[in-house]
């Protein structure tokens, strides 16, 4: 800078130490970032960022998790239509589901919702981001839940059937896959 008195562009009562490199405002040291040899005001700091970056792309690797999350919300769906007991209440076709409340119908109510999460993802070609992760995971531990919940307080008396443990297995697969999947790392370049 060749004036020393001049004052920053965002605060007039403090000193300038340099100007922005792309539009030449005269920076305080709170508003100065020095970039690659270059000192820019955050304004500007955005544009210079992002003239490098790749656009970001799923990797392989993440298409093959998310792949794996659909596949076990889909085992817990199916199991929502198999029987959740050997007899009585939750003894037929759809054992999860009834008119009475259970820890099943939680758990068949999350592999739906799991699934129509994913499908929208995959659908949309959304890239993995945090907030969708982040719900198909509690989705995927709410089926676990309503699965093991139903193991450990059972309505009724009498043996499981195959029902809750294959929705522990697609839970299980599910949280697997989206805990896995990470966004993609930039390219090195």
């Amino acid at each position: 800078m060749e004036d020393k008195a001049a004052k920053c562009s965002h605060h007039p009562d403090t000193a300038a130490v340099a100007e922005c490199a792309e539009c030449g405002n005269a920076l305080c040291l709170w508003c100065s970032v020095p970039v690659r040899g270059k000192v820019l005001e955050r304004e500007c700091l955005p544009e210079e960022l992002r003239a490098e970056l790749p656009p970001p792309q799923t990797t392989r690797r993440g298409r093959m998790l998310l792949a794996w999350t659909g596949v076990g919300a889909t085992i817990a769906v199916f199991a929502s239509f198999l029987p959740w007991k050997r007899y009585g209440l939750g003894s037929g076709v759809f054992g999860a589901w009834g008119t009475t409340m259970r820890w099943s119908i939680l758990a068949g109510v999350a592999s739906i919702a799991c699934l129509l999460l994913w499908a929208a993802v995959s659908i949309f070609g959304l890239r993995p981001a945090r907030t969708w992760r982040g719900s198909l995971r509690i989705l995927a531990v709410l089926i676990g839940l309503g699965a093991a919940l139903h193991l450990l307080r059972r309505p009724g008396f009498g043996p499981q059937a195959i029902g809750p443990w294959v929705s522990l297995a697609g839970a299980a697969i599910s949280f697997l896959g989206t805990f896995v999947a990470r966004s993609p790392r930039a390219a090195p370049g």
